[in-house]
């Protein structure tokens, strides 16, 4: 009678071995993870959305009076900004208020800037849920503008700006050394609105130095929003809308930057939908 062949034998390998073996696996595991950490970072980033370009000859951008003429001869127009107040300009590669004063500027804004009271916002209103990110450098504060000193003057990020009475503000330099984040409603008597802050923390302005910010806003699942300001991958603050002092502004809306009695130069504006 035949017998039935046995399968070839399986020795074990020995315990170094398996040690280098357990070893080797764990680090495939490991590297594996860190692609998809890496991965999912650059699918939350993402490529701009918004991203103007500064580039070109120094020189005037925009102004107030392109926007309030925009049909006169020689105006100064810009595809990706309105400025409703004040003068824009480029210089050295990088965007400028010029130095700010009360003035009415006029075509060329050569007998004033008018940037005492600086308000810019993207012609582009389709901004919801985004991150966006920019470096700005605070040249310093004046006393002598269309407006008395504050202890809020300084530069100021707009978020979902439907007008000048709805909207999302996030003060990244102020005179008192504060980051504040606030909502304005229609109705009162702050140019129609009224504000309420939702969120501050103490935060050291540095003149003459350039700054990086990082700033999101979400619509949470409960209808509220959020918003949250970084710099280094560092939480600044933090403050959830949660409609307690009025309705949360939802919907998309346009980005833009206002300054008060402060000379100020800004870049790299990014804006990333999350």
């Amino acid at each position: 009678m035949s017998t039935l062949s046995r399968p070839p034998a399986v020795h074990a390998a020995p315990r170094s071995r398996r040690w280098w073996l357990a070893l080797a696996a764990g680090a495939v595991v490991v590297l594996l993870v860190a692609a998809g950490v890496a991965l999912l970072l650059t699918r939350t980033r993402g490529p701009a959305d918004f991203a103007p370009s500064f580039s070109g000859p120094d020189g005037l951008v925009t102004n107030e009076y392109a926007y309030r003429h925009p049909d006169r001869p020689g105006v100064h127009r810009s595809d990706d900004w309105e400025v409703t107040s004040g003068s824009l300009y480029r210089r050295g590669g990088v965007a400028w208020t010029g130095t700010p004063d009360a003035a009415a500027p006029g075509v060329d804004s050569s007998t004033g800037t008018g940037s005492s009271v600086f308000r810019m916002t993207s012609r582009r209103h389709d901004f919801e849920n985004v991150r966006v990110s920019l470096r700005l450098r605070n040249l310093g504060l004046t006393d002598t503008g269309r407006e008395a000193a504050s202890e809020t003057d300084g530069v100021h990020l707009f978020l979902r700006w439907k007008d000048e009475t709805e909207l999302y503000v996030v003060s990244l330099n102020r005179r008192d050394d504060r980051i504040v984040i606030k909502k304005k409603l229609s109705g009162g008597d702050v140019n129609g609105g009224t504000y309420v802050t939702m969120g501050q923390a103490p935060y050291q302005v540095r003149t003459g130095a350039w700054q990086s910010f990082e700033v999101a806003i979400a619509t949470t699942p409960s209808g509220g929003v959020g918003i949250d300001v970084r710099q280094d991958d560092r939480m600044l603050v933090a403050a959830t809308d949660k409609g307690d002092s009025g309705p949360p502004i939802t919907g998309p809306g346009a980005i833009g930057l206002r300054g008060d009695n402060c000379e100020f130069e800004f870049d790299q504006v990014r804006v990333v939908t999350e």
